[in-house]
């Protein structure tokens, strides 16, 4: 491939990717709004998903969070703020290192997702994507190693 197809390509690709980010945002947020959650921001959807889904045991330190969720340390000293003004989340010191703290969702916070997930994994109607499960998989799996490259 040559620099000028490689290029338009990457210019493709990067399009692509940045109106999908932005799509999803725009109809999480319709979603929260639906919901009666219209002050809870897509940053902070994303602290709670992790904290739901990906942390190990459903809790996780602080740089753990920024890691996996892409923020830098006074963003996310924020996002958890707001949080914790919501009842979404809890802190507590970490017992091992008082100057760690260990971030899991709450009750409200665990009861949100329970809510709110089935709801948004809809967000696009899998029926009008000519894509099989196999082709979407497929495409996170792709998706997953060009950011782990």
């Amino acid at each position: 491939m040559d620099d000028q197809q490689l290029v338009k390509t990457m210019h493709y690709f990067f399009n692509a990717v940045l109106k999908l980010r932005q799509d999803l945002r725009q109809r999480m947020q319709k979603k929260l709004v639906e919901r009666g959650y219209s002050d809870i921001t897509f940053e902070m959807m994303q602290v709670l998903y992790f904290l739901r889904f990906l942390a190990q045991k459903g809790e996780a330190n602080q740089q753990e969070i920024a890691d996996e969720t892409g923020k830098n340390k006074a963003t996310l000293t924020s996002l958890i703020t707001n949080l914790l003004k919501r009842d979404m989340i809890e802190r507590k010191t970490n017992p091992d290192n008082r100057r760690n703290n260990i971030i899991g969702l709450s009750a409200k916070g665990h009861q949100f997702i329970l809510d709110l997930y089935p709801d948004v994994y809809k967000t696009y109607d899998i029926n009008k994507i000519p894509l099989s499960m196999d082709d979407i998989l497929s495409l996170t799996n792709t998706l997953n190693t060009i950011i782990n490259s």
